[in-house]
């Protein structure tokens, strides 16, 4: 198909508004974060990226933190949608969310997660 030319304005632009597509699509690609703020190896970022995740002492972990306190495999995240809860490994320390023991809790935006002397907050995506 073509148009004639004396139908097209060459000064013409198009302008679409993007504001709430761009929004969302910045939302959209936010990812999943702990933020370590105290602790061997402070100040850190570790993005989630699957949907289970070790957090611990040793060099396989998916978040390995060379702390004393933590057991080699210490806390599991997993994620279920659009949350990722955290579980108790049967560490000798134990972790706390929000300064309350716990053996598993699902994760808000803003919790602050503590591992022995290592303390993270988690930001959520989306």
């Amino acid at each position: 198909m073509s148009f004639p030319k004396d139908d097209v304005d060459p000064e013409a632009t198009l302008s679409l508004d993007s504001g709430p597509v761009i929004a969302s699509l910045e939302r959209a690609q936010k990812p999943y974060v702990l933020e370590q703020l105290q602790g061997p190896g402070a100040p850190r970022r570790f993005v989630l990226q699957l949907a289970e995740m070790i957090i611990g002492r040793s060099l396989q972990a998916h978040i390995s933190v060379d702390s004393a306190l933590l057991s080699r495999q210490h806390v599991q995240l997993v994620r279920s949608g659009p949350e990722y809860a955290c579980k108790d490994l049967g560490s000798k320390n134990g972790f706390y969310v929000n300064g309350v023991r716990a053996h598993s809790a699902v994760l808000r935006d803003g919790d602050t997660l503590q591992l022995g002397d290592v303390v993270m907050i988690y930001r959520e995506g989306e």
